[in-house]
């Protein structure tokens, strides 16, 4: 009996301290794999939040001079020697606003008069154009000014002319019936579509040439009787006309503007 109880007890304790030896174990190896989880979080987190290196910068910041480029458009006298009737003149000036953009503007009149043995027409008005260039030239000097460039207008012009004297003919009647149109106002919007190039030949002085398309929008002239021309336009009957322009500018430095100039990459050996 006495060994059966002394058996007993020594399988029991020996179960009591094999259970606690686990026990501390688990204990001791929770704590090492939290540890090691804790880290592992710590390192991600830190690699995540940790900033990226800058990337090395590809353009330059120069400060340029701007200013203000006015001219005038000798076309209009060339085109006096074609068409006699009538007297146009042009000036035109352009901003830069940032490296390749510029603000352009065109101011200009006309006075047309025509007379034959039908009948007199006079008419005179002004317009202006407004809009911007973008130049499309490669450049390496900042302060370089030569333009290729491509852009667009609007057009409004406000236009004044009359018929004094007319003579209508009838071949049936064997007659003529004279008339006169009163003096009337009109108005003409239209867009502009241009291309062109302007070239330094002389410190700040530059020659130009350009094209353009000109589109009419809306015209408020009678159909009865459309001005001969109308200004900054072109003919009063078209819908549409092309143009060739030929101008002179000077160029005034007025403000400063800065533009980033790519940054030349190092040549390979």
């Amino acid at each position: 009996m006495i060994r059966t109880f002394l058996y007993f007890l020594s399988i029991s304790l020996l179960l009591a301290i094999t259970t606690q030896a686990q026990v501390k174990d688990s204990i001791r190896i929770k704590p090492l794999a939290d540890s090691i989880a804790h880290k592992r979080d710590t390192t991600a987190h830190k690699l995540a939040t940790k900033p990226l290196p800058a990337k090395s910068k590809d353009s330059l910041l120069y400060t340029t001079s701007g200013g203000l480029r006015i001219g005038l458009d000798i076309s209009r006298f060339v085109l006096k020697a074609f068409q006699p009737y009538r007297t146009d003149i042009t000036v035109q000036a352009d901003a830069q606003i940032n490296k390749r953009l510029y603000g352009a503007i065109e101011l200009g009149y006309n006075k047309t008069s025509h007379s034959d043995t039908n009948y007199t027409y006079k008419g005179n008005g002004q317009y202006v154009t407004v809009g911007v260039d973008y130049d499309f030239l490669k450049k390496r000097d900042p302060e370089e000014k030569n333009m290729v460039y491509g852009g667009i207008r609007y057009g409004f012009a406000h236009n004044t002319y009359e018929a004094p004297v007319y003579k209508l003919h009838s071949d049936y009647w064997s007659s003529t019936i004279p008339g006169s149109y009163p003096q009337t106002s009109m108005t003409a919007h239209w867009i502009e579509l241009v291309f062109g190039l302007r070239v330094e030949v002389l410190k700040n002085f530059f020659l130009g040439w350009g094209v353009r398309e000109k589109i009419m929008v809306s015209n408020s002239a009678s159909d009865a009787f459309q001005p001969i021309v109308i200004p900054g336009f072109g003919s009063g009957g078209k819908r549409s006309q092309f143009d060739v322009t030929y101008s002179v500018s000077y160029y005034i430095p007025l403000y400063k503007v800065k533009i980033h100039v790519p940054r030349e990459k190092p040549k390979k050996e």
